[in-house]
């Protein structure tokens, strides 16, 4: 990449952040980040869940079909 595609990129980036941030409002920046955090709390209790069962569904078949 070379420097003006890259100057380009950063100055679009950097426009685009300073329209936004004055019409993000504080309580509405706490929600967002609260639901983020529940939101990530949540993925990681169900993936951990899902792992859970998975195995158990793997040993239980693997049992099953295992005449000994």
């Amino acid at each position: 990449m070379n420097t003006s595609t890259a100057s380009l990129k950063l100055g679009t980036l950097g426009g685009t952040v300073a329209a936004a941030v004055p019409s993000i409002q504080r309580d509405t920046l706490l929600e967002a980040v609260v639901l983020a955090g529940v939101g990530a709390c949540v993925s990681f209790v169900v993936s951990l869940f899902l792992k859970w069962l998975f195995q158990r569904l793997k040993t239980w078949f693997l049992n099953r079909s295992n005449p000994n």
